[in-house]
């Protein structure tokens, strides 16, 4: 009777041990500290994500592609998933998951402010990822142009404007 509980034991165990190793197997292993410092960038079913010199799994390979950490933000890095953009940040959270069809770098509008694109429509998130102009625009011209503090806004053929706090001073009409 021992010997069978000891035989089925050693079944789970080692179908266990084939399960986990299936479950962190990459189809590639980038080099360690290219991206971010202790970290690799791996590749699974044409997605990445990213493991640590420890060899745990911190960012799932969900993403179709991922940039270089800094680029757009200190501590971010740019993530795609399925035709959208998005932020991770340098402890492998999404801080802006990725919705929008294009995100600008930060600063050039307003330092602190990224444009993004969702659909067909402008807003403006800030570097703690929070939406602070809805993208509800059809086109947002730079700030300062007409007012300082001010960027015109257009949509469905009207004008406005919003001021530097993402306010609608002056309502689209």
């Amino acid at each position: 009777m021992k010997k069978k509980w000891f035989v089925l034991a050693l079944i789970i165990l080692m179908s266990a041990n084939l399960l986990a190793q299936n479950k962190n197997s990459y189809d590639k292993i980038n080099e360690f500290d290219s991206y971010k410092e202790g970290w690799a960038l791996v590749q699974k079913d044409d997605k990445f994500g990213f493991i640590n010199d420890r060899g745990r799994l911190v960012v799932p390979p969900i993403y179709d592609k991922i940039n270089e950490f800094d680029s757009y933000k200190e501590g971010w890095a740019l993530v795609q998933k399925d035709d959208k953009f998005g932020f991770i940040n340098n402890d492998g959270r999404i801080v802006v998951p990725p919705i929008y069809y294009r995100i600008n770098e930060f600063d050039s509008y307003k330092e602190g402010w990224a444009l993004v694109q969702k659909d067909d429509k402008l807003g403006f998130i800030n570097d703690k990822g929070r939406i602070v102009v809805p993208p509800i625009y059809d086109m947002i011209d730079e700030f300062d142009s007409y007012k300082i503090g001010w960027a015109k806004v257009y949509r469905n053929g009207k004008e406005g404007f919003i001021d530097t706090n993402g306010k609608e001073v002056v309502p689209v009409k």
